[in-house]
């Protein structure tokens, strides 16, 4: 989703600022930014640090190749002072900050269009006993913005809700600590208004980095709300554009629970999953085979170390359109698994698996390379004569020295989403006559038959 999200407060000593920006990036590169941000803001609340690293907060989803950066400031010069003027207007009187929980949306073409979720952060040391802070979403599309703003709200709301929740259990302990009167006598203390960090506020060590992963999902969340379907003529069976929650297993807040969002710990490594990555882990003419039974239906079983054939379980996951993913099964920890329905599933060395047949193609990650290889794989099986269109197209695209990996990518997924839609429209063909003629127009040869068969019983 192309757009910023960011934390604002209301200092006593700066007034109204942003103080924590998280936004996406595609074909920009980490390496040219400038992340050494200096601040001159000196209250604790503006110049805070965001712990290990306190320039950035980085992480990527590992499927798309989009990399989410969290900074003090944005790091693009024309969207910080986008931001910075979202900022004041989110916590200016005009929106009407002093309802606490409000949603309200305002902007420009030239400003960029902002939904702000204004709310209230306890603070004994505070004017009021209480920090104004809002949290904006900042893009230029100005009606997807509105579209997603029911998604936007509620998850939103849960992250004020916690930060309200934290701050509360601050306040709390502190009163146990200094009574009423207390404060009131000890004058400037607790009666001057002085600015605490978020930190402070709510005594969580890593409450930028939760941010972080709150507010990066958000933007790959975002993402998933409009998609494209291809339609020949009227056929009002098509599924609707999606209004409930993107699916969850992609996105994730932590390396244990949701694994498709990693921590980069060097800023500057650029590594995508494509299928380039499979091609240089089996030998050529192996690769074609792999895609083939991967596209076809011909279970795969992938054995070894988890470390190791995660990244190539990421890869083959590519070759299936999305309602298809509940067929492959990741470091499975049963030998039932691989009797199940599952079609491509990686286990562990402990665990025994089926022989090698014309059914199931196995690949044996080893320990050591042998012959240069760090893989061995067992498939007595041939390839056809002709290969199906969209096998063509994808080793085509992999060969392309000009597709970088990103957009490799996004190549692949444009032709396996493609293939699903033609695979959508032929199921909904009521007779095999009216069949035939949608493969004339659709252009389904023989040779596509394969990938038609296995398809179809899992898209409807």
């Amino acid at each position: 989703m192309n757009a910023v999200i960011a934390l604002c407060h209301f200092c006593e000593a700066h007034g109204p600022c942003a103080i924590f920006c998280t936004q996406t990036l595609r074909d920009t590169k980490l390496e040219d930014l400038s992340l050494d941000q200096q601040t001159q803001k000196t209250c604790s609340a503006c110049n805070y640090s965001m712990g290990k690293n306190n320039n950035a907060i980085y992480s990527r989803d590992t499927e798309s190749g989009a990399t989410f950066v969290s900074t003090k400031v944005a790091v693009l010069p024309e969207v910080a002072s986008l931001v910075k003027q979202a900022a004041v207007l989110s916590l200016s009187n005009g929106t009407d900050a002093s309802k606490d929980g409000e949603f309200v949306f305002f902007g420009d073409s030239s400003r960029g269009h902002i939904l702000s979720h204004t709310f209230r952060v306890s603070d004994l040391q505070a004017r009021g006993y209480s920090q104004l802070f809002s949290i904006i979403v900042l893009m230029k599309d100005k009606y997807f913005l509105l579209n997603i703003k029911p998604f936007l709200a509620e998850h939103l709301k849960k992250v004020s809700s916690e930060l309200q929740a934290a701050a509360k259990k601050t306040k709390e302990t502190e009163e146990l600590t200094y009574s009423e009167r207390q404060r009131r006598l000890s004058g400037t203390q607790f009666l001057m208004p002085t600015s605490r960090s978020l930190l402070e506020l709510t005594g969580e060590e890593h409450i930028f980095a939760q941010l972080h992963s709150h507010f990066s999902w958000l933007l790959l969340a975002g993402s998933r709300f409009l998609t494209e379907h291809v339609t020949f003529g009227n056929l009002p069976w098509l599924p609707p554009q999606s209004s409930g929650r993107p699916p969850a297993q992609r996105l994730t807040y932590n390396s244990s629970t949701l694994p498709m969002i990693e921590s980069i710990d060097d800023p500057d490594l650029e590594e995508f999953f494509s299928l380039r990555h499979l091609k240089s882990v089996v030998r050529k003419e192996e690769f074609a085979t792999v895609c083939y039974c991967a596209l076809t239906g011909v279970k795969i079983v992938v054995r070894g170390d988890p470390r190791k054939t995660f990244r190539f379980m990421v890869c083959l996951k590519k070759l299936l359109p999305e309602p298809m993913h509940n067929l492959m099964r990741i470091d499975a920890q049963h030998q039932h698994s691989i009797s199940s329905e599952y079609k491509i599933i990686s286990v562990s060395n402990d665990i025994a698996v089926p022989m090698a047949s014309s059914s199931v193609y196995r690949i044996d990650f080893l320990d050591k390379h042998v012959n240069g290889h760090e893989v061995s794989v067992k498939w007595p099986g041939e390839l056809p004569r002709k290969l199906p269109d969209l096998m063509v197209k994808l080793l085509k695209a992999v060969e392309e020295k000009n597709f970088t990996e990103l957009v490799l990518n996004k190549q692949t997924k444009v032709l396996i989403e493609e293939w699903k839609n033609k695979v959508t429209c032929l199921n909904h063909a009521k007779s095999t006559s009216v069949q035939g003629k949608l493969k004339k127009v659709l252009g389904v040869q023989p040779h596509d038959q394969p990938i038609i068969n296995y398809w179809s019983t899992h898209l409807h």
